[in-house]
């Protein structure tokens, strides 16, 4: 469908036609599949400036793209004012004629907690919604920092090229940032054009949060180096993605080929006459797919020097290790007792991140 319009066309779809509207649809256009003609959309909203922008455009794009829209609102309870928070955004969508649905969180212990609880249900709004698509407003600047924060926690390239533009959250339900080519400066731009009223979020402030300090002490001073730090971050990011997902392509064929994908044995041999980079790859799949485990890159570094080690066992966590019989290193899962390593290497494997 030819989603492109005349500037007659423009001004009747819009009362406030913005190149923030212009740079987004022209987004859409050359990506025809991130937020597919007629979709349904559910639009996380908390507020903020990102969210409103993002939802403002998408609602004035609506008659040229034929989606369904509604709005999701968690309420975390983490700042006094949250409940005027969830009243500010379901006044808003009352006015723009939304249907917001709201819920309030439990007693949450982190962020991580909170982000954990948030997309449970939103995914279970989708999918009592019949909606295919669960968009937020995260930008290019929020790419810069995930890559800065997942840098300081030595993530490799599958980290560091997190935060992708779309990503499968449950079966026909996709997670889409259609604002990753904004930045948080041009979200800000586009609701003082707009006039929109952000709810600001003084939790933003909190500098006992990593993300917070990247924000507000890192960030500036790297753009004071470089005023498109941000930018090329973000693009590091996406090419990073991209490469990595090559590499994934390469280890699951590889694995394949060595037959390690639905056996939980494996030939050391045959990793040995990878490249570095390959094997490495083909053990993070290999440990995630059979016990769940997500190992870090010095974790697999450590692995890999194992590979000529016959007599070792490893501990990998979640009552799982990884042992040498035969000629062939393999992953068992045990009691305690069966499971002590005659050599260890560094912590327990932690569970697979969401990203």
């Amino acid at each position: 469908m030819d989603r492109s319009f005349s500037p007659g066309q423009r001004a009747r779809s819009t009362t406030s036609w913005s190149r923030w509207h212009h740079r987004l649809h022209k987004a859409l256009l050359a990506s025809p599949g991130l937020l597919p003609s007629g979709a349904s959309l559910l639009v996380a909203v908390s507020g903020g400036q990102d969210s409103l922008c993002l939802l403002r455009l998408l609602q004035d794009l609506q008659r040229l793209h034929h989606w369904s829209l509604q709005v999701f609102h968690g309420d975390h309870r983490w700042q006094p004012d949250s409940a005027a928070n969830a009243a500010h955004v379901q006044s808003l969508c009352t006015t723009w004629g939304l249907t917001c649905h709201q819920v309030v969180a439990p007693r949450l212990p982190g962020e991580a907690a909170a982000r954990h609880w948030r997309y449970a249900r939103a995914r279970a709004l989708c999918r009592h919604l019949g909606c295919h698509h669960l968009v937020t407003g995260h930008t290019a600047t929020d790419r810069a920092e995930t890559l800065l924060f997942h840098l300081c926690r030595g993530s490799g390239s599958r980290g560091l090229g997190s935060l992708r533009p779309h990503r499968q959250l449950a079966p026909g339900l996709q997670l889409t940032r259609p604002l990753l080519h904004f930045s948080r400066q041009d979200t800000l731009q586009c609701c003082q054009a707009l006039q929109l009223p952000i709810w600001p979020d003084v939790s933003n402030e909190d500098q006992r949060f990593m993300r917070n300090r990247i924000r507000k002490r890192i960030l500036p001073e790297l753009e004071q180096v470089n005023s498109a730090a941000v930018a090329h971050m973000a693009a590091c990011a996406q090419q990073l993605a991209e490469e990595s997902d090559l590499l994934d392509q390469l280890a699951r064929e590889a694995l394949s080929t060595m037959g390690a994908t639905r056996s939980a044995s494996l030939s050391p041999q045959a990793l040995a006459a990878l490249p570095r980079a390959l094997a490495s790859r083909c053990l993070v799949h290999w440990i995630r797919h059979h016990t769940g485990c997500d190992p870090d890159r010095q974790r697999i570094s450590q692995l890999l020097l194992s590979l000529n080690r016959p007599k070792t066992t490893i501990v990998l966590g979640r009552g799982w290790y990884l042992r040498w019989r035969g000629g062939c290193i393999h992953l068992q899962r045990g009691n305690s007792e069966a499971a002590r390593p005659s050599t260890t290497h560094g912590s327990p494997l932690h569970p697979a991140p969401p990203e």
